[in-house]
């Protein structure tokens, strides 16, 4: 079975006090707004909303002219918002939600589609050496297959950003925001509902990476990196209202949650990689200049792979150290009625 698709998003980086306040950190202009304490969480849940609902209108003509950058904002956007909802599932109508969530995922694989293999391109020059716009010869079954995915796959989400399910989406985020849906507890103060939701996504992540072992399967190290990106988001979300040294320890958890997320992404790009040229070198290996070029390329994916794995387990202790993990007690002890 082929591993999964490439999830890493260089330039992912922690959310900032300027992104939340006006920014989408790259230079656009979107109105986030400010949740306190004491606000009831549906406020919370309306925000997440509203604000990926601005940033996906903001940053979708980019996207739909092939910007590498605003495809991997467009897809990380997507993203996040999949995850808070997950989050605030509880607090949410499900016949909503679902529905939701299924058209956010079906949006992240077109522009996935498209974005793996730029970084997936990417890779690989930079591996060999090649500038861009230079095509080498012993390369070219490689580079030549990835152009022309590239190429079908951005028909695919221009074609799927221009069609009547792409705006029945935005649509029915608009009606979400507009006409919400919430339970009851959805008046609860975001300093009671949301920091336990920081612990949950942190006891799935510290189950799975305290299992892991380094001779562990690729997918065991994906799981993980994917909680690690889940445990990452919701603090995020839940850190505006924490205050004094909770907050500060919130963000230190963040900045390591995101290290293991990258250290664990850059095996999953290695993984993919070497997939790649494993198929490649199935269908190409009767040409001799190729197969050079692409078994160096493979031993360079294979040491990357094993490289990320050991750092995993160094950064994974600085994040399961009791001190970075005690703001999370203590937001489970304030969120106690």
């Amino acid at each position: 079975m082929p591993p999964a698709k490439l999830i890493r998003e260089p330039g992912d980086q922690v959310r900032t006090d300027s992104d939340r306040n006006g920014t989408d950190g790259h230079g656009s202009t979107v109105e986030v707004p400010r949740i306190r304490p004491r606000d009831p969480v549906g406020k919370a849940v309306l925000a997440a909303l509203a604000t990926a609902l601005a940033r996906i209108r903001t940053i979708e003509g980019d996207a739909r002219r092939g910007d590498v950058d605003g495809i991997h904002r467009l897809r990380t956007t997507t993203r996040r918002l999949r995850s808070e909802l997950r989050a605030f599932r509880d607090l949410l109508d499900p016949e909503w939600t679902g529905p939701i969530e299924a058209e956010l995922k079906w949006l992240a694989g077109l522009l996935g589609d498209v974005r793996d293999l730029d970084v997936l391109t990417t890779r690989f020059r930079k591996a060999a050496g090649v500038e861009p716009g230079s095509e080498p010869e012993a390369l070219a079954p490689l580079l030549g297959e990835l152009t022309a995915r590239h190429t079908r796959a951005l028909r695919s989400l221009r074609k799927g950003l221009q069609g009547d399910r792409y705006r029945e989406l935005l649509a029915t985020l608009q009606r979400a925001i507009d006409h919400p849906r919430l339970a009851d507890e959805a008046g609860t103060p975001c300093r009671a509902a949301m920091p336990p939701l920081a612990a949950s996504a942190w006891r799935r992540l510290r189950k799975d990476a305290r299992a892991l072992r380094p001779s562990d399967p690729d997918e065991c190290f994906h799981q993980v990196r994917k909680r690690a990106k889940r445990a990452r988001y919701t603090a995020e979300m839940v850190a505006p209202v924490l205050g004094g040294s909770r907050a500060r320890g919130a963000r230190r958890f963040i900045r390591r949650a995101t290290r293991i997320q990258d250290i664990l992404g850059e095996h999953q790009d290695a993984v993919v990689a070497a997939h790649e040229l494993e198929e490649l070198l199935g269908r190409h290996g009767d040409n001799p200049a190729f197969a050079e070029a692409a078994r160096r390329l493979l031993d360079g994916q294979a040491e990357a792979a094993r490289d990320a794995r050991h750092a995993f387990f160094g950064a994974w202790e600085k994040l399961d150290r009791k001190k970075a993990r005690q703001w999370l007690k203590s937001t489970v002890k304030a969120g106690s009625p």
